[in-house]
């Protein structure tokens, strides 16, 4: 697991969706991306292709520096950089130990964090994109689209959100912006569930690359038991339902596929 794999990946470890999608957006027209939401997870799904880990310290469970020293023990050759909101002299001294190449101060610039992935991949970095994305001078913030979708107004999401009520089948919906924040519908929504959302929009939308597709993703549909979640790219935003069997998901999907992907609107990436 070096960088000299002619296809190296990036793991990124958080336990927060929102960085997740965040990193997700900036570095995937770069290099391959791979995501874990905790410690536990990132060591499930190392890979050969794996060149770097970037993991923040303070995490549920296992935290950065542990994984960090665990994977120092059975992966010596992997380079590891961790990121944290304080970053204390105590810290740096226990990453050093552990052969970490950095301890990053959260939250991350994009044009800092991208020069340096160049030079701890060894130029792996791939510059299909080539210019760094603009940013603030703080906050890591995603790739600015070439297309850029009108903002959603509330009275436009409240419009939406009633008519997919009134379909059979549906037991609630919603419309999420493009960083998660809830617009209009229920609230008997946990209010997270607009970041993960976010990160599957995103995830999908990369896959389509992968699968030699060269138009946006539509719709996705996840069943669970006597429920199914109906997800689509809505303007800046994402259109949810929560749909009661599999024959009424289809309905809300087609329903959703029509009205909310229109003229000047694109999906998520």
């Amino acid at each position: 697991m070096t960088a000299s794999s002619p296809h190296p990946s990036v793991l990124i470890v958080d336990d927060s969706p929102g960085v997740l999608l965040s990193m997700h957006r900036l570095l995937s027209p770069h290099v391959s991306v791979q995501m874990a939401s905790s410690a536990r997870a990132a060591l499930e799904v190392l890979t050969p292709d794996t060149a770097l880990v970037l993991s923040d310290v303070q995490m549920p469970g296992m935290n950065g520096l542990e994984l960090a020293r665990q994977l120092r023990e059975g992966h010596p050759q992997l380079a590891v950089v961790l990121m944290s909101g304080v970053v204390e002299e105590n810290l740096r001294l226990q990453a050093r130990e552990l052969g970490v190449l950095d301890v990053m101060r959260k939250p991350l610039r994009s044009e800092e964090l991208l020069a340096s992935l160049r030079g701890w991949l060894s130029g792996g970095l791939e510059d299909a994109h080539n210019d760094v994305p603009e940013t603030g001078p703080n906050d890591l913030m995603p790739s600015t689209p070439v297309l850029q979708p009108p903002e959603l107004t509330f009275q436009e999401a409240q419009a939406y959100v009633s008519g997919i009520n009134l379909l059979p089948g549906v037991l609630s919906s919603c419309v999420f912006g493009e960083q998660g924040e809830l617009i209009a519908g229920s609230a008997q929504l946990p209010a997270q569930l607009g970041a993960y959302l976010g990160f599957l929009s995103s995830t999908s939308a990369s896959l389509s690359t992968h699968l030699g597709g060269t138009l946006p993703m539509q719709a996705v549909q996840i069943e669970f038991g006597d429920r199914v979640l109906v997800v689509c790219p809505f303007g800046t935003g994402i259109l949810t339902a929560v749909v009661h069997d599999t024959p009424a998901a289809s309905g809300v999907k087609s329903w959703m596929r029509t009205r909310a992907i229109g003229p000047g609107q694109r999906s998520l990436h």
